[in-house]
This record gives structure tokens, sequence and C-alpha cells, in this order.
């Protein structure tokens, strides 16, 4: 069998635009109230103390920007099938070390589990129906032919 390659499709991309999207608007409700926590303590303090604000949106920012960059980095699901092995974002794994497959009940990710009993979860949701009944066939199959 020749190596094949699945992608998600289009509606991950927008999961990722809604997800930057809120997180933008989270900083900037979260600018808002540094503002005025930092006028409220210049009032009680009778200081300039700006610098409160500055250092709050740039701690936010900063967590912010990072939770950005996993949600980018982390990759779009992909599912790489061989004749030995399957390889998703999360995992790599010879056919043979797979004890079973179990198909996706009730909004649930389908999931395999391998000899040493560890639950590997398989995001088959962000597929086309067809590459999704493509995908479990050969897993089936494969997992069926290696035990």
């Amino acid at each position: 069998m020749k190596e094949k390659r699945y992608y998600s499709q289009f509606l991950y991309f927008i999961k990722i635009l809604f997800i930057v999207i809120l997180l933008g608007l989270a900083f900037y409700f979260i600018t808002e109230v540094s503002d005025l926590i930092a006028e409220k303590i210049s009032r009680s303090l009778r200081k300039n103390m700006v610098i409160t604000e500055y250092v709050l949106n740039s701690i936010v920012g900063l967590i912010l920007f990072l939770a950005i960059l996993l949600v980018i980095v982390r990759g779009k699901p992909q599912v790489t099938i061989n004749d030995k092995t399957l390889r998703t974002n999360r995992f790599k794994r010879d056919f043979s070390e797979i004890k079973s497959y179990h198909k996706g009940r009730g909004g649930s990710e389908p999931y395999i589990i391998s000899h040493d009993g560890k639950q590997l979860d398989i995001e088959l949701s962000w597929f086309s129906k067809r590459d999704r009944n493509e995908i479990e066939s050969i897993i089936i199959r494969q997992i069926e032919a290696a035990n």
C-alpha cells in the first residue's frame, strides 16, 4: 500500500481564526481593566502609576501571544497511513503495536488502544465524511492484518 495522507477541512482554519479573534478581544478588555486599575492606584497613592498598566498589559499580552502560538504551531490535524504505520500530529505507531480501534460515539473522537494499554485519540472530526470512512476502514483492515 502506498502512503496516503489526509488533511483536515477548511473549517479548522476558521477555528484558528476565531480563536485568534477571541484572544484579541480578551486582550482589549484586559487592557481596559488594567487602565482602570492603574488609574485607581494612581489616585489612591497620588502618584503616576501608569507603569502598573504597562506591566499588566505586557504580562497578559505575552500569555495571550503564547496561547496563539500554541494554537498555530500545534498544526492542523493530519493522518498519514502506509503499510506499517499510522501517524497523526500527536503520535506515530506501527500497526503491530495497536491492539484495537474504537469508533467515536456520541460526539467523542475515535481512538486506538496499544498493546501497552495506552489510549490514543485520533482527531477525525476535522476531516470530511468520505475521508473519515476511508481512514477508519484502512485502520481496521491494517490492524487485523498486523495481529
